[in-house]
């Protein structure tokens, strides 16, 4: 959607360095981070970007920084300008806490379940009313961080007996009951209890009467000297992920009391102490994004003992189950090229079979399964969902399909294909031909399947009717006139789809190119590449080019536009800023719709103003976009406007998602996954739409 897939902020240079490292040292085989960027070093903002990469492939961009203190104060403008200007699909924080010690052990990673700010409120002379706003960490996140593992992170590492033996001795020292130590079970088994008391007591270093457990002065002289001597903190523990609330203040805590207070404000169950993990939730919250996560080290327990000695090591476990989460949840299947990022078109249907109209009839198959491997490649790097129905050999589909999966880029194979027998026997063996681990997802549609044999023919227009319905763009070669193929290219023109017919095969495919005036419709296309088998492997740029004219129909309103307005959601800020630069660039006036608003005026009126006033409306679509209520009423007033001839309307797509208002669905979209692609389609646009016939420029 924006720049980067996630934002992660730290609050001290301490986590900062901890968090980078973390990235670069990558885990279990996974490489990480092979370098760091350096971006804007002279703002009041900057950053670090780097791709962590898995070992399968997978990749995620991520954006790193921090304020120059710590505190909510320090984190707020930078969390909100940096996910304004990067647009993340996820805000993200690491580094250290003070952890309950009813709950959790020192050097755990405390996962925020939900996240708040412990004083707001009201202090009163009879003490403190709580007025908490909590903000719940997102599901997938929460049940992700409880299934967890630590074992295969640098950081971890089981206890030693002479680990456990200090570990006894500490808690001891503490005054705390080792039995009932949230760490007790990872240092100690039933069994290893027993030998470690006796041989405690046969060195003189604890003693106990009945169940009383206590240290000798000798006891408590040998763990004051390792304490002492500790300098640099553990190097590996047997840590453990603990989801639980987070709360944040505006203080450094040690006196040991804030955890019964936290339970008499309000939240019983408390299990990380700290100062900014409110500020993340709630600017992730107001800002629209659906994906945030804080993961912080236990480093104390907020108490008279408070001191560094885990500092380390908890900056660097939190990194490193950080990077963990996100690798679950945001790591992409890797894609090679550029054409992914370029490609205007979301979803292809590809219909065709032999025609035997050639003067080779008996070597049609073949041809035609060599150009359609030749296609499923090009769709599947040009970033496009394929959609088919038919899993049989004679039909360029499957051909199609085993191109696209065999590329290794290949998203998703969507099958339209009728409930039958026959049917489901071809899409087994397809799937067992096409084997696992080529990291293409197959969805398969059903519909009713024929009654008798009569009825088969009607059952399969059926299935390539709902393909139709669900793909920006047809893509057709040869295919026999007495088939359904004929029918699907003439509804595919009465529905003005976007249609590429290679014609060199002739059947119904040669029909569609012949209907078409090409040198009219489309002047600025070298129409004969489709009578030209070579020229398959350039269906996409053909069909980019397709997507991009429906774009740009004649107009009846002054031509160019001197006042469009960007309708996007808050997270794809960073598109909107680079079209806004583009389009200023122009001599274009931009609006955008918070930007229009005045103090003396409620917020409906000002945008629909706006709106009124704008030659031209761009959405910038995204998942975002449908989960905003202020961008679906700009839509709906721009919708209304266009239907009536008032406005031109574009619709982009960042994210292949699908548009949710009714009235927008039919009308035409290119999809532009990266700012700079944005940039250029627009600038095309601009450059070539024509007024239409007696609208003079200006």
């Amino acid at each position: 959607m924006g720049e980067v897939d996630v934002l992660i902020i730290t609050a001290l240079k301490e986590e900062y360095e901890a968090a980078r490292a973390a990235g670069s040292a990558g885990y279990a085989g996974h490489p990480g981070v092979a370098a760091w960027e350096e971006r804007e070093p002279e703002s009041l903002t900057p950053y670090l970007v780097g791709t962590y990469v898995l070992a399968d492939g997978s990749r995620m961009t991520v954006a790193l920084a921090r304020p120059t203190r710590m505190g909510a104060t320090a984190t707020a403008p930078v969390v909100a300008t940096l996910v304004e200007r990067l647009g993340p699909r996820c805000l993200a924080m690491c580094g250290v806490c003070a952890g309950n010690p009813a709950d959790v052990a020192l050097g755990d990673v405390v996962v925020a379940e939900l996240a708040y700010a412990y004083d707001e409120g009201k202090r009163t002379q009879d003490g403190f009313d709580g007025d908490h706003r909590q903000i719940p960490a997102p599901d997938g996140w929460v049940r992700a961080a409880q299934d967890l593992e630590t074992t295969d992170l640098p950081s971890f590492g089981e206890a030693s007996p002479e680990e456990a033996r200090i570990w006894l001795m500490e808690r001891l020292y503490a005054g705390e009951d080792p039995r009932r130590h949230p760490a007790c079970s990872r240092y100690l088994s039933r069994a290893s209890w027993a030998e470690q008391i006796q041989s405690l007591q046969a060195d003189g270093l604890v003693t106990r009467e009945g169940a009383a457990l206590s240290l000798t002065d000798a006891g408590y002289a040998l763990i004051e000297q390792v304490v002492y001597d500790d300098l640099e903190g553990p190097r590996n523990l047997p840590f453990a992920v603990v989801v639980g609330p987070m709360a944040s203040g505006n203080v450094v805590v040690k006196d040991g009391l804030t955890w019964d207070r936290l339970k008499q404000w309000g939240v019983r169950s408390v299990a990380g102490l700290e100062m900014e993990s409110a500020v993340i939730a709630q600017v992730a919250h107001r800002l629209g994004l659906s994906d945030w996560v804080v993961a912080k080290g236990v480093m104390d327990h907020a108490d008279p003992r408070k001191d560094d000695r885990y500092k380390r090591f908890a900056a660097r476990s939190s990194a490193e189950v950080l990077f963990k989460l996100l690798c679950r949840r945001l790591a992409s299947p890797r894609m090679t090229g550029q054409a992914g990022a370029t490609s205007r078109v979301r979803s292809v249907y590809v219909v065709g079979g032999v025609t035997g109209e050639t003067t080779y009839p008996d070597y049609e198959k073949s041809q035609l399964a060599h150009v359609c491997e030749q296609l499923g490649q090009a769709v599947a790097k040009a970033g496009a969902e394929l959609l088919v129905c038919s899993p049989f050999p004679d039909s360029a589909d499957l051909h199609t399909v085993i191109g696209y999966v065999q590329s290794g880029v290949g998203r998703i194979v969507h099958l339209h294909s009728p409930r039958h027998p026959e049917v489901a026997e071809k899409q087994t063996e397809m799937l067992e031909m096409l084997g696992t681990g080529h990291g293409t997802e197959i969805k398969n549609w059903y519909y009713p399947g024929p009654e008798d044999d009569d009825s088969r023919g009607q059952a399969w227009l059926l299935c390539q009717i709902q393909a139709l319905e669900e793909a920006d763009v047809v893509i057709s070669i040869g295919g026999r006139v007495s088939k359904t193929a004929s029918t699907v290219l003439h509804l595919a023109e009465a529905r003005r789809k976007p249609i590429v017919p290679f014609a060199f095969l002739g059947g119904a495919s040669r029909r569609a190119y012949e209907r078409r005036d090409w040198a009219r419709v489309h002047p600025g296309l070298d129409h004969r590449r489709l009578m030209d088998r070579d020229a398959v492997a350039d269906a996409m740029k053909i069909a980019d080019e397709l997507v991009t004219a429906r774009l740009r129909p004649p107009h009846n309103y002054r031509w160019p536009p001197r006042r469009v307005f960007i309708s996007r959601a808050r997270p794809d800020a960073q598109f909107a800023k680079a079209l806004e630069s583009c389009l200023s660039g122009a001599g274009v006036t931009t609006l955008i719709g918070e930007r229009e608003l005045r103090p003396d005026r409620m917020v409906n009126p000002t945008i629909e103003d706006a709106v009124l006033s704008a030659d031209l409306f761009v959405v910038l679509w995204s998942r975002s976009y449908a989960l905003s209520r202020f961008c679906y009423d700009e839509i709906e007033l721009a919708l209304r406007r266009h239907e009536v001839g008032e406005l031109q309307l574009w619709i982009v797509n960042l994210d292949g998602s699908d548009i949710v208002p009714p009235a927008a669905r039919a009308l035409p979209q290119a999809v532009a996954r990266t700012p700079h692609t944005l940039v250029a389609l627009v600038r095309e646009l601009l450059e070539h739409a024509e007024p239409a016939p007696g609208v003079p420029r200006p």
